[in-house]
């Protein structure tokens, strides 16, 4: 099958070896991670310092527009190859584990696409990721206790203030009871100014008596 249908490095497009899955071991090696140490404040976190009921955060890769990683997420949201965002956040969530990150959690809960845009795309990258974190720990995920409505722009291309403006109600929680009193992690693809999860975080905590959060996010802006 390899023979017939050779696969490629989502990074450099090389062709991969039978022992390499999705990056070849040059660009796998060269990933621009970001480490996780629960004695330091990192950028995730800072982002969502002002929210309450937040346990810890953390990202696994810097995410730079003129960066060739950067066609991992283009891989993962637009060309059709979501299975690397299963695969990256496995291997981010093992590495985790081996740290007090996941200690507490009872649910993963991606954030949740519009309708319009599921439809369109056809699946929710941030139910992937979601997916990569629960083989490696076995937590739960939970894919329908949040709905997000529509937005009114695009957060693509938006100022710092236009984004935490435009993110303002997006997220309502219908499912409150099933999340009452649980810690949740909350998984995105991707975080810029962390509007959008500041909103969401809101939102559980005016809607969810109790809650406590984490955030993990495939990758962060620099």
């Amino acid at each position: 099958m390899d023979f017939l249908l050779p696969r490629y490095c989502k990074v450099c497009g090389r062709r991969l070896s039978l022992s390499e899955s999705h990056l070849c071991i040059s660009c796998f090696i060269g990933l621009p991670t970001v480490e996780y140490d629960p004695r330091k404040l990192n950028r995730t976190e800072t982002l969502l310092i002002n929210e309450r009921n937040i346990i810890r955060a953390s990202s696994m890769l810097q995410y730079d527009k003129e960066s060739e990683y950067r066609k991992i997420l283009f891989h993962l949201k637009y060309w059709g190859h979501p299975d690397v965002g299963s695969w990256m956040a496995s291997i981010a969530a093992d590495r985790l584990s081996k740290t007090v990150f996941f200690e507490g959690v009872d649910y993963i809960v991606p954030l949740p696409l519009t309708g319009k845009r599921l439809r369109k795309r056809g699946f929710n990258q941030c139910m992937y990721i979601a997916e990569g974190i629960r083989e490696v720990t076995g937590l739960p995920v939970i894919e329908n206790a949040v709905i997000r409505h529509e937005e009114r722009v695009h957060q693509a291309g938006l100022g710092l203030f236009q984004r935490w403006s435009n993110a303002q109600g997006l997220f309502q929680v219908i499912n409150p009871e099933v999340l009452k009193g649980k810690h949740i992690l909350l998984v995105d693809d991707v975080v810029t100014t962390g509007s959008t999860l500041c909103s969401l975080i809101e939102v559980l905590n005016d809607s969810v008596p109790d809650i406590r959060v984490s955030v993990f996010t495939l990758a962060i802006t620099m």
